[in-house]
């Protein structure tokens, strides 16, 4: 193995720990009516391995992410059903991303405008695949594995837009934020942390 695949090996592997340690701490609950929707920073870890080693590494990262989480620290059923759908959402989040900042429009623009445009349409996305992720595994399996029917305790259609569509929309928007963050903080050691 060359220096270089071994620096990227174990940077990568220190980003998959931290967004493993950050979806165990913090949570964040910011809908009142929906204290049980959280919002983890685990996100932040796979942005930069996507903008350091590109959507394959954050996908990776990602996989592992989430199985060392179910393995390692597992809830049991709300692990088993939240975390599929947590990797889905985060996964599309910067699938939608990647793709955005790519479009022949979008390529040319300045760089700040397109990762706007990139995080705005992320979040859209995400929002998006985390309504259809409830509708066909989310609530089927909550009720049939967690015996809680949302349909009948909360109303699906007030448990989809009136909890999942404006959680998702600012979980997005914190995301990006965050990511953003980071990812400015540690621009001057990018050369260093990026062989």
């Amino acid at each position: 193995m060359t220096n270089h695949a071994t620096k990227r090996l174990t940077i990568l592997s220190a980003l998959t720990a931290i967004s493993f340690a950050l979806t165990i701490f913090p949570k964040v609950a910011i809908l009142p009516a929906a204290s049980f929707l959280k919002i983890d920073f685990s996100i932040v870890p796979a942005f930069l391995a996507f903008s350091w080693y590109g959507l394959g590494s954050a996908s990776l990262l990602l996989v592992v992410r989430t199985l060392l989480k179910l393995v390692l620290f597992n809830e049991g059923v709300n692990t088993y059903i939240g975390m599929p759908m947590n990797f889905l959402v985060a996964w599309a989040f910067l699938l939608a991303y990647a793709i955005t900042i790519e479009l022949p429009g979008i390529k040319q623009i300045r760089p700040i405008t397109k990762k706007v445009i990139g995080f705005l349409l992320a979040t859209a996305f995400m929002t998006v695949v985390a309504i259809v992720v409830n509708l066909v595994w989310g609530i089927p399996l909550y009720s049939s594995l967690a015996h809680f029917d949302i349909a009948k305790f909360i109303g699906v259609g007030v448990y989809l837009w009136g909890m999942v569509l404006p959680f998702n929309l600012i979980e997005g928007l914190v995301w990006a934020l965050a990511s953003l963050a980071v990812a400015k903080a540690l621009a001057p050691f990018k050369k260093t942390l990026r062989p």
